[in-house]
């Protein structure tokens, strides 16, 4: 199969995906109440708008390549993405046992390492830039309080 139409299938598969995620993400927001909505339905809007170009531009330029002659695989390494789908499920279930930013600050590494970044200044800052930018939306901003830390549980 042709890299450019592989691309254009992966375009309306992701497309459709952040589609149906975002509509789930609303869905499950609106039922919080107000002050807590606005995050995670503005999120969600956010994921609907931005996937439908992405599917559009997908259709316009698969047809334009005259169909799909074959299927290819839309994971080129599914270890990694079984891996990444697994930290994902084990930081929804820790996250409110062990903490927000405990959990957060662990998940992000093992990510980090998991995709196959081994420079520990790069993970590093990654991981201490996120996790002030989300103290700094939650705590600051939004003032809205996450799971409270495991060591801080008295």
């Amino acid at each position: 199969m042709d890299g450019n139409l592989l691309m254009n299938f992966r375009d309306i598969i992701s497309g459709i995906a952040f589609l149906i995620f975002g509509c789930t993400v609303v869905w499950v927001g609106s039922g919080f109440d107000a002050g807590a909505a606005y995050v995670p339905m503005g999120v969600g809007i956010l994921m609907c708008l931005f996937s439908l170009p992405l599917i559009v531009k997908g259709v316009v330029q698969t047809q334009q390549n005259d169909g799909l002659s074959s299927a290819a695989a839309l994971i080129d390494h599914p270890g990694r993405f079984m891996a990444t789908v697994a930290c994902c499920l084990i930081y929804y279930l820790a996250m409110p046992t062990v903490g927000f930013y405990s959990t957060s600050t662990l998940f992000i590494i093992l990510l980090a390492l998991v995709l196959g970044e081994r420079r520990p200044i790069v993970v590093l800052g990654i991981t201490v830039g996120f996790i002030i930018l989300l103290y700094g939306l939650f705590a600051m901003v939004l003032k809205r309080p996450l799971p409270v830390e495991f060591f801080l549980v008295s």
